[in-house]
């Protein structure tokens, strides 16, 4: 059980964290950019792993 909540604070933390810096770097660079793909993806994956934290812990 320690292990099944210990890696959902990793998804959310990380997610949220990789979710906000994608975002920054779409913010601040110019349309299909090769930074602003690399925001977008890093965004896309935070989102994912966002959801997949939240995801894991929901019963139904």
């Amino acid at each position: 059980m320690a292990m099944n909540v210990e890696r959902f604070v990793w998804l959310i933390v990380g997610g949220g964290i990789a979710l906000v810096a994608g975002l920054w770097l779409v913010a601040f660079f110019d349309a299909w950019s090769v930074a602003w793909l690399a925001g977008a993806g890093l965004a896309l994956l935070g989102a994912g792993s966002l959801g997949g934290g939240i995801d894991s812990r929901i019963e139904i």
